[in-house]
């Protein structure tokens, strides 16, 4: 009796490894339009591709899988979210780097951090200059790289105003994250322009409240993978700072005016399961209302 269960055990264990190594490489587009008045009249129609957490993962030879896929959705250009590789001293950050230059070969890049950029950015002593030697690589490609700052893109008629807010280690610290004050965010990132329709990336969604009351339209994060294991109708089943059922897992959420994208991501790190939760390619086309 006990040889039957651990073998129906083994078995179930295979059948969830083998369903996952699938699913990593089982890329879905997914499509969200954004409609506000605040937009001008030269970006109704806009598209955005929202890229995040590739963590280095590849989809076919090169990611040509990926890269057809975001050729699909035709972008004006692409929105970085950050965590495109693995902070590791023994990563390669090839994967993530090759991408950015064949997309930068067709493409506007604007490229925000996340956790795993800002912590070889801040341990120095630990990774040395890999750091500013990816961000040197990033902009010999042409890709516009944001930390804490803000950046107007425009259509050549007009313009909207992207921001990348690099939240500190506190804001990832597991178990018991911090949430930045209104006054972490001013000091960081400013204040936004009211008369600009004003996109936001921060890479932790879990404070979207903080980032509505900051003054953002719209927010594109990423980070929690989708919560690796999607049940349905719950969602995602735990977040990077090990909260189960996270308020925040993937897909579209509303506080007051502000809209915030939630990526499932591209890839993973350290457990790299992915169960009812398809990599993303988030496709955002903005329309005037």
């Amino acid at each position: 009796m006990l040889f039957i269960i651990l073998t129906g055990v083994l078995i179930l264990i295979a059948a969830v490894c083998l369903a996952s190594i699938n699913e990593n490489q089982n890329l879905s587009l997914e499509e969200y339009k954004i409609v506000s008045a605040k937009l001008p009249e030269d970006f109704d129609g806009y598209k955005i591709v929202f890229l995040t957490d590739l963590h280095c993962n590849e989809f076919d030879y090169r990611n040509k899988a990926l890269i057809d896929m975001i050729d699909e959705c035709s972008p004006d250009a692409i929105f970085v979210g950050g965590d495109m590789l693995v902070s590791s001293t023994d990563s390669s950050y090839d994967v993530a780097l090759d991408l950015m230059k064949e997309l930068s070969l067709r493409y506007r890049i604007y490229y925000a951090d996340g956790n795993h950029e800002l912590r070889l950015k801040r341990n120095e002593e630990v990774y040395g200059v890999a750091y500013k030697d990816y961000v040197h690589q990033l902009k010999e490609f042409g890709v516009i790289h944001l930390s804490n700052e803000s950046v107007m893109v425009d259509s050549g008629i007009s313009a909207i105003c992207l921001t990348a807010y690099d939240m500190e280690e506190k804001q990832y610290r597991k178990f018991h994250p911090a949430a930045p004050s209104s006054e972490d965010m001013l000091d960081a990132i400013g204040e936004p322009d009211p008369d600009f329709f004003q996109v936001l990336l921060a890479h932790n969604p879990n404070y979207f409240r903080e980032y509505s009351k900051w003054g953002c339209d719209l927010v594109l994060s990423g980070h929690f993978h989708g919560g690796m294991i999607r049940l349905p109708k719950v969602g995602g089943v735990i977040s990077p700072q090990f909260q189960l059922f996270p308020r925040y897992d993937s897909g579209e959420y509303q506080i007051g005016r502000s809209i915030m994208i939630l990526s499932r991501g591209l890839g993973n790190h350290s457990i790299k399961i992915r169960l009812f939760n398809r990599p993303e390619v988030s496709c955002i086309t903005l329309k005037k209302k």
